[in-house]
């Protein structure tokens, strides 16, 4: 899975403003309100919330895997879909300025927490299913493997949306400390989803080698 990991804060901080310099004026872009935005962004965290307990509270059995697993899929999907939504907000506004502000940070945070959350949740279900995995159970394997994938899509994703937002930010000297905190936790979040990531799909492959679907 290919991960986008935020540069260091000294590095970005040097881009972002000799970006600004050699940028010269350009097409006027629509700028993003920075309470909108976090209100998009809380959104996202209380969708993803609601399906971090839907996962969680999940049991499968050998006749109830594949439609649980495809449900769970189905609100994935819908989950995903919005996260692209506001992640393409974000990027028609590239070149445009904005404020940060620390509600803006701090849903920023939560959201990389909600994707670690739901990788988490993947892989327990990934241990369930490995526990009463037998054969013509590949429709269930294969749904697990696309929840994982979608996971590590997702986050991606919000790694480059909060890139692009820092690089819209016209007060990175005064959120300078705020910015650090939100890339520290950013980069444990994405490292928790990486490992969880990865368990899944071993747990995947291992039972579609065992029962050489």
């Amino acid at each position: 899975m290919n991960v986008f990991r935020p540069l260091p804060l000294q590095l970005f901080i040097l881009f972002a403003f000799s970006g600004l310099l050699l940028s010269g004026p350009g097409p006027a872009m629509a700028a993003l309100d920075p309470i909108t935005l976090t209100s998009e962004i809380d959104g996202l965290n209380q969708q993803g919330s609601d399906l971090v307990d839907s996962i969680n509270s999940t049991i499968l059995t050998p006749f109830t895997a594949a439609g649980r697993l495809a449900a769970l899929e189905t609100d994935m999907i819908d989950y995903s879909n919005n996260v692209f939504a506001v992640y393409d907000n974000i990027l028609g506004a590239a070149g445009s300025t904005m404020s940060l502000d620390n509600d803006l940070l701090t849903s920023l945070q939560d959201l990389s927490s909600t994707m670690a959350a739901l990788s988490q949740g993947t892989m327990g279900l990934s241990s369930q299913l490995a526990a009463i995995a037998g054969s013509g159970m590949d429709s269930s394997f294969s749904s697990m493997l696309r929840l994982s994938d979608d996971i590590g899509v997702m986050a991606n994703r919000i790694l480059e949306m909060a890139d692009k937002i820092l690089l819209m930010a016209d007060n990175i000297g005064l959120m300078a400390d705020r910015i650090l905190e939100t890339q520290v936790i950013q980069n444990n979040n994405i490292e928790l989803v990486i490992n969880a990531s990865l368990q899944t799909q071993r747990n995947m492959l291992a039972l579609i080698q065992l029962y050489s679907l």
